[in-house]
């Protein structure tokens, strides 16, 4: 494989580290529900139609683009309306003012930057594909794990780094000290393999939907990652002193992104 390729890899990897961390910047600057929903809304829109026009895939003459474009449009406002729901069962106000501004640059650049996992995912079997390490015809190759694997790394690299200085800057080294550490880290460890997992699954189901795989299963994935997590609230007890107006427009936003991830999946060319 070329090396302009493998550095390239690295480059989106580093990027998307630099994204990832900007999504927590800017829900502390914003809030849950403005933060969230800018980010998450990017992130969906601009992860399913940069692989769809890129392939130009996208006519805007079919019934089924229209089921597409339709999907991703509720399913942001599903989004939006879960992110409400968590804004107003938080006790946090507001930003205004220059927190404000700075906040919204951060959340709008995060936002952008976040579908680079997808394109990165799918960059890496390309770049396997191209340098033929990929048996012909195979839908998916353990192969390509190792091209994940460069860019989660190199991910890593950027957020190991930038957690390092915080913790050294503001001298909470001793924080590690503290009884009950032991047990938070062993979490820590395991919800890392589980994310590990979550998205070489995702990387596998993206292969198994074909050329289009990117635009149909990226939208439907962070749209899980949202349906989760409100599941993931209930069972824990988060909402059970939440308003009950947050309440029913969690449940609402929720059954509006399983609509959406419906219409999504009508607007595939393989359904």
């Amino acid at each position: 494989m070329p090396a302009r390729g493998w550095w390239g890899l690295i480059a989106l990897g580093l990027l998307w580290g630099v994204a990832s961390l900007l999504y927590g910047v800017a829900v502390d600057l914003l809030g849950i529900a403005l933060g969230f929903a800018i980010q998450l809304g990017l992130s969906i829109v601009l992860g399913a139609l940069v692989p769809m026009i890129w392939s130009h895939a996208l006519s805007l003459h079919t019934a089924q683009d229209a089921f597409f474009l339709g999907g991703l449009a509720v399913m942001v406002g599903g989004v939006v309306l879960c992110a409400q729901a968590g804004g107003s069962k938080s006790k946090a106000p507001g930003a205004t003012g220059a927190r404000f501004r700075k906040g919204l640059v951060i959340a709008i650049i995060g936002g952008i930057g976040a579908p680079l996992l997808n394109f990165g995912i799918q960059y890496g079997v390309t770049l396997l594909r191209s340098a033929h390490q990929i048996p012909q015809g195979a839908q998916f190759s353990v192969n390509t794990y190792v091209a994940w694997a460069v860019f989660l790394s190199a991910a890593a690299v950027t957020q190991v780094g930038y957690c390092l200085y915080r913790i050294l800057s503001t001298h909470a080294t001793a924080a590690f000290g503290v009884q009950g550490t032991s047990r938070d880290a062993g979490l820590v460890v395991g919800m890392s393999f589980v994310w590990a997992a979550s998205v070489c699954f995702y990387g596998m189901s993206v292969v198994g939907l074909g050329p289009l795989g990117p635009s149909f299963g990226w939208p439907v994935f962070i749209a899980l990652i949202v349906l989760t997590s409100n599941a993931w609230g209930l069972i824990l007890g988060e909402w059970r002193d939440a308003p009950r107006s947050a309440f029913r427009r969690m449940l609402t936003g929720s059954a509006v992104l399983v609509l959406a991830a419906f219409l999504i999946g009508q607007g595939n060319p393989g359904s």
